[in-house]
């Protein structure tokens, strides 16, 4: 119980400044709609202001445009058709397909479709169309109070959002290798079983990265004030790529590792052990230098290892091996060392590579 509250109160602290712009933005599109517009029952600018603010970062501007495109359609569909038809049994389906089709036409997203509906039945349930045009400028009060949130008062930073998901996929990559490392060192079949879900299973940490890399780039085109981030925002995406490599070499090392036998598993478990000490190094503090260059200090440590152990008695020792160097080598490509450097200071045992400077935190 202790430890769910504790993963509870986590997610409640990386949620609460994502509320509070949220609650905030659906006050003030209330309070514009009903002292400055003078709407009674202003429903829906409030809560347009909430669906766009609830969409993923990177999507927030976009949402509101677009929630506003299919109340736009939902009104003038369904105006048109109570022109054509009146008040009858047949308006509302017509009215509601008419929306959902003119919606489909324009290529719409599944929120313009179902805003487009929802609108037209508001419309038709409300005759006259009175409803639907009060709906119209409360959606376009809500949707400029989001779009306001997003691009003046909070907009939100590309470069921080790129930094946490590499984060979480680092951290996700050294759990994923210190699972082997038990199931290797004690036979622990929970630990393997884990460890062999995750080889068929796509990282959800890294997907999460790839929409980030996504996000990122179009918060630093659209949003004004984040345009001179775009340099580096293209320069971190591109480091950030570097992870795919390094959960492939993951993955390959953990696959040969549990094909291993038993003896040899037990002496094979401190090389993957000391990689997931390295990944988990570097998950720290990926932005700082002297993490970084400890990680690949750990990294080198252990492949380097390899070499005084006994000979391979095993064929999936020798490619376990192998994988084990290339995670070393793709998490040094990740700290910024050059792939040529990586490799040789893999295969010769030479000097350890400096790892440069990171990109500056501001």
């Amino acid at each position: 119980m202790r430890d769910a509250g504790t993963r509870a109160l986590r997610r409640m602290d990386a949620s609460v400044w994502a509320v509070f712009q949220t609650t905030l933005a659906a006050t003030v599109a209330w309070v514009v709609a009903v002292r400055v517009v003078g709407h009674p029952q202003p429903f829906f600018a409030p809560i347009s202001a909430v669906v766009a603010l609830t969409a993923a970062l990177g999507e927030r501007g976009t949402t509101a445009v677009r929630l506003l495109l299919g109340v736009v359609v939902g009104i003038l569909a369904a105006d048109l058709v109570l022109l054509v038809l009146g008040q009858g049994l047949l308006t509302l389906p017509v009215a509601v397909f008419t929306a959902m089709m003119t919606a489909a036409a324009l290529r719409a997203v599944r929120i313009i479709m179902v805003q487009s509906a929802a609108s037209a039945i508001l419309t038709v349930v409300f005759a006259g169309g009175a409803a639907g045009w009060q709906r119209l400028v409360d959606a376009l009060i809500g949707a400029g109070v989001a779009l306001l949130t997003v691009q003046v008062v909070f907009p939100p930073d590309p470069v921080r959002l790129l930094r946490r998901a590499v984060t979480a996929a680092l951290a996700d990559l050294a759990s994923g290798l210190a699972a082997a490392g038990r199931a290797l060192e004690h036979g622990d079949e929970d630990s393997a079983r884990q460890a062999r879900d995750r080889l068929w299973q796509e990282s959800g940490p890294l997907a999460e990265l790839a929409q980030a890399q996504v996000f990122s780039r179009r918060i630093a085109r659209r949003v004004p004030v984040r345009r001179p981030l775009i340099g580096r925002v293209r320069a971190e995406s591109e480091n950030a790529s570097l992870l795919n490599l390094l959960d492939v070499s993951c993955r390959m090392l953990t696959r040969a590792a549990l094909s291993l036998p038993a003896a040899e598993r037990e002496r094979f478990a401190p090389v993957v052990r000391g990689l997931a000490e390295a990944l988990h190094e570097l998950a720290a503090h990926p932005d700082d230098r002297r993490s970084r260059q400890a990680a690949v200090h750990l990294a080198l440590d252990t492949v380097r290892s390899l070499a005084a152990g006994p000979p391979a008695a095993h064929p999936f020792r020798a490619t376990a091996a192998m994988a084990a160097r290339m995670v070393a080598v793709d998490l040094m490509m990740f700290t910024g060392i050059d792939p040529e450097q990586a490799l040789a200071a893999v295969r010769t045992g030479g000097n350890e590579p400096a790892v440069p400077p990171p990109p500056p935190r501001d």
